[in-house]
């Protein structure tokens, strides 16, 4: 969830069919904010934004990265982020492929093997000319472990991998340097093709599929199981974490094979007239039958984030949040109950970024759409607001998403999150705390850094605010 709705898809879908009826009981007390306007003066009353609101920095280290949903991309990320001065990231991501088809044979006996990484039009960080190159080793997973489809696997998951790498290339923007400038296309037999990082395999793991393509009965390529107990599967990950200002997104899971994630087979065909032609033979990831998944570490040592996450205030007047796993802003509403038992119309959280010296968030941006979950006692569980998880309209409706705001001249990110169905269910539920948790939605997971004015920021055009509007009809 937070997206959080990935860490619990399945659980959250069921409890949405709870909630709609619970809903539909309710609807004498709990009205969409379109049945009443609040420009209705005559019938419409706001809540003096007076209520006490606590707000300090958390850890939210727990994200399910191996969600795979039909007609949905997977985007994963590698990379290292040092130079942020609120926080390092590191990130690298496990997968695996099959094979074309059960039973295949290489038509000749191919002379190369390359991994394509398709990219995901999107970087965190440092994309500029000044942009450090990072260097991206494959490993194949150990046959002391593995990855199993359908098993959960979180960002502070890891599997064994071996240590010596079969594959290397350098990647980022800088058109001077010997990168793979991962913004360009790239001319593959002839043909432009999306753009994609393309890592040249080592000849020793050549050889080991050449050779089990040789055997009898097909050997591992005989079948799925067997062909995942010979080849585990990959990590992707930087040579050195201590190197990198950007993550790199790529996609796992389009439908062509310079689109998704693959490892191509280059073999020679000599044609009947004269000639030859160099063809190459597909083993690509297919959510279906492999599993996969995304590291993420963070490491906030000796940073300002380390402070506000350690803080022993009861509330804090800034705030920190990313994209999950890491630091998100923790909203308490004190005192719920006593607002009036009246249909909520409106409900506004107001975020606003706040910018202090050289935080660089220029460099390091502020996620495009901020989510909200619901704390309880068990955990986490989606907002009235988000309901049905199955439709995008109450993302609409919620709304979270970036705008400009400018105050003194100078230009800030704010999000404003419309929440009157939670509001109006903790008055209705008599509940002394309203418990909330704000993050970046995960589209893009480990991407994205928002530092945020608390409750209580000197700054009244920069700290949160709180807007509710009832009617009395």
């Amino acid at each position: 969830m937070k997206h959080r709705v990935p860490k619990r898809f399945a659980a959250m879908f069921v409890a949405c069919v709870f909630i709609f009826l619970f809903q539909s009981c309710k609807e004498d007390t709990i009205l969409g904010s379109n049945v009443i306007p609040v420009d209705d003066t005559a019938n419409t009353f706001q809540v003096p934004d007076t209520l006490t609101i606590f707000t300090k920095t958390v850890l939210d280290d727990s994200l399910l990265t191996s969600i795979s949903i039909s007609g949905l991309p997977i985007y994963h990320t590698v990379g290292s982020v040092v130079s942020d001065p609120y926080g390092k990231t590191n990130a690298g991501f496990y997968f695996q492929v099959i094979p074309p088809s059960l039973g295949y044979a290489f038509p000749k006996t191919p002379d190369s093997a390359v991994m394509i990484l398709p990219v995901a039009s999107f970087t965190w960080g440092d994309t500029t000319l000044m942009n450090v190159g990072q260097t991206v080793n494959v490993y194949e997973i150990a046959n002391s472990d593995s990855i199993i489809k359908d098993t959960s696997y979180y960002n502070f998951s890891r599997t064994a991998y071996n240590s010596q790498p079969i594959g290397s290339a350098k990647i980022g923007f800088n058109a001077t340097s010997e990168h793979q400038r991962i913004r360009d296309s790239v001319s593959v037999l002839g043909q432009k093709r999306n753009p994609h990082v393309r890592i040249k395999l080592s000849q020793d793991f050549l050889n080991k599929f050449i050779n089990e393509a040789a055997k009898a009965s097909g050997g591992a390529m005989a079948g799925y199981v067997e062909f995942l107990r010979f080849q585990r599967g990959f990590y992707v990950a930087t040579a050195d974490s201590n190197v990198g200002n950007a993550l790199y997104y790529f996609l796992l899971n389009g439908n062509t094979d310079f689109t998704r994630a693959n490892i191509q087979f280059y073999y020679t065909e000599q044609n009947s007239g004269g000639g030859d032609t160099v063809k190459y033979a597909s083993f690509y990831f297919d959510q279906t039958r492999n599993a996969h998944y995304n590291a993420i570490s963070r490491r906030y040592t000796g940073t300002q984030t380390a402070n506000w996450l350690s803080s022993t205030a009861i509330s804090d007047s800034i705030a920190i949040l990313q994209n999950e796993p890491g630091a998100a802003l923790d909203i308490r509403i004190p005192n719920i109950k006593n607002l009036p038992k009246q249909p909520i119309i409106k409900a506004e959280l107001i975020i606003t970024q706040v910018k202090l010296p050289g935080d660089q968030s220029e460099i390091y941006f502020p996620p495009s759409r901020l989510y909200p979950v619901r704390i309880t006692a068990n955990g986490t569980e989606s907002v009235q607001d988000r309901y049905p998880l199955s439709s995008s309209e109450p993302l609409i409706f919620m709304d979270g998403l970036r705008k400009d705001f400018v105050s003194n001249g100078v230009t800030y990110a704010q999000y404003t999150l419309n929440i009157p169905r939670e509001v109006q269910k903790a008055i209705v539920e008599q509940r002394d705390t309203l418990h909330l948790r704000v993050s970046g939605a995960a589209t893009f997971p480990g991407a994205y850094r928002l530092i945020s004015g608390g409750r209580g920021l000197s700054n009244s055009d920069l700290r949160l605010k709180l807007r509710i509007f009832y009617s009395k009809i």
